[in-house]
């Protein structure tokens, strides 16, 4: 009986050596999926581009909108006060308003800052009004017409203040508002050019070099179409600006399209002059040819002037439009280099956090792994042992009973 019982323990220790053979592969497999697991569940591609915050884009938006709007009711406005008066100082005014507004609008809208741009379009439309306003420096620009311009000037300030409000914080508005008030009050505008100082750098003196402008770049995509709107507004206004520039350069030489066609005619009669007294007077004939000659080259000088004038305003309009492009687009190029760069150190943290958790959950296993490997041992060794010593137990018992 206890041979037949060995028996079985014989078979059982087989199977267990056999079974303890298999062991590593089968630890060394599952160790394999846990790091496979384990790495799936912690890489996560994420792309380090952080798009602008809602308050940014809004603010990028609503402010070229409000340039937009504000250039075209200036036009729509200078036009106006051009027709309703003929007086050349008036119109030459009226051209010269709608060249410095044009200009400083984008300069204000183009801001790489958002909240800057927010800032100096509210800096740029209360300066307006205060230039314009009765007792500014401008309040005797455009005649009978003038309260036009005031009007308009005050509906924007309105305007931009507004849009103001719906992007800063309360808590911060009293700060930006204290300073768009000190800015107007030491720096007005004196005539049309609207020459001023830059915003951003009186902003940062006031607030601290430390203090950020920009949050983040945006993403690539959002970098790309804001590049195509600077370059969409800036090429709708440079031929109207051209055009005005020119226009303003005909004025300031004294050439008319009245003085042209005066000159035209003169010609015209100085011309039959001398047709008709060919055949009389040789000396005439002379006379005729030297008020031709002179009258020719009057109208020569003046359209070489206007001409060179209108070519030196288009090469500015052609060189400023080209540095605006090389600058957006080296811009463009870097905040691509700085994503290129966050995305590789991105990558780099996430190797180094895969290597570190698939160490921990490897020596976490492989203890699980040994516990169980000793528990199975001792219940595998131990077994037979145990039921060897019952059975023994058993048989002595029954043994006993049958001599007795």
């Amino acid at each position: 009986m206890f041979r037949t019982v060995c028996q079985p323990h014989s078979t059982r220790r087989q199977a267990f050596g056999a079974c303890t053979l298999t062991v590593p592969r089968v630890l060394l497999a599952a160790l394999t999926l846990l790091v496979c697991l384990s790495g799936c569940s912690l890489v996560s591609l994420k792309s380090p581009e952080r798009p602008l915050s809602t308050r940014d884009l809004n603010a990028r938006i609503l402010t070229r909108q409000f340039s937009v709007d504000f250039i075209g009711a200036v036009e729509q406005c200078a036009d106006n006060i051009a027709i309703s008066d003929p007086d050349p100082n008036i119109q030459r005014n009226a051209l010269r308003w709608k060249i410095g507004a044009t200009t400083q609008s984008q300069q204000a809208a183009l801001q790489v800052a958002p909240m800057m741009a927010v800032l100096d379009t509210w800096t740029l439309a209360v300066a307006m009004k205060l230039f314009l306003a009765p007792g500014g420096a401008g309040d005797a620009l455009f005649g009978k017409e003038q309260g036009s311009a005031s009007t308009l000037a005050n509906e924007f300030s309105a305007a931009a203040e507004t849009i103001a409000r719906q992007l800063i914080d309360p808590r911060e508005f009293p700060r930006y508002q204290s300073f768009v008030a000190e800015y107007t009050h030491d720096h007005p505008f004196v005539n049309l050019t609207f020459v001023r100082p830059s915003v951003v750098q009186l902003w940062l003196q006031k607030a601290g070099t430390d203090t950020p402008l920009l949050d983040s770049l945006g993403t690539i995509p959002e970098a790309l179409a804001d590049t195509s709107d600077r370059v969409q507004m800036l090429s709708e206004t440079l031929p109207a600006q051209a055009v005005w520039r020119t226009q303003l350069a005909f004025k300031d030489s004294g050439l008319g399209g009245g003085d042209l066609q005066l000159a035209l005619r003169k010609l015209d009669e100085r011309l039959a002059r001398m047709s008709e007294a060919a055949d009389s007077a040789p000396q005439v004939m002379r006379e005729a040819v030297t008020d031709v000659r002179r009258s020719l080259l009057e109208v020569i000088n003046r359209l070489d002037a206007s001409s060179a004038a209108t070519l030196a305003t288009l090469r500015a309009e052609r060189a400023a439009l080209s540095a605006t492009v090389s600058s957006e687009r080296a811009a463009v190029v870097s905040a691509a280099d700085a994503q290129r760069k966050a995305i590789a150190h991105d990558f780099a943290g996430i190797a180094s956090q895969v290597v570190t958790a698939s160490g921990i959950e490897a020596r976490r296993l492989a203890r699980e792994v040994t516990l169980l490997l000793i528990a199975l041992s001792v219940v595998l060794l131990g077994l037979p042992f145990a039921a060897g010593y019952f059975v023994g137990r058993a048989l002595r018992a029954h043994d006993r009973q049958a001599r007795a």
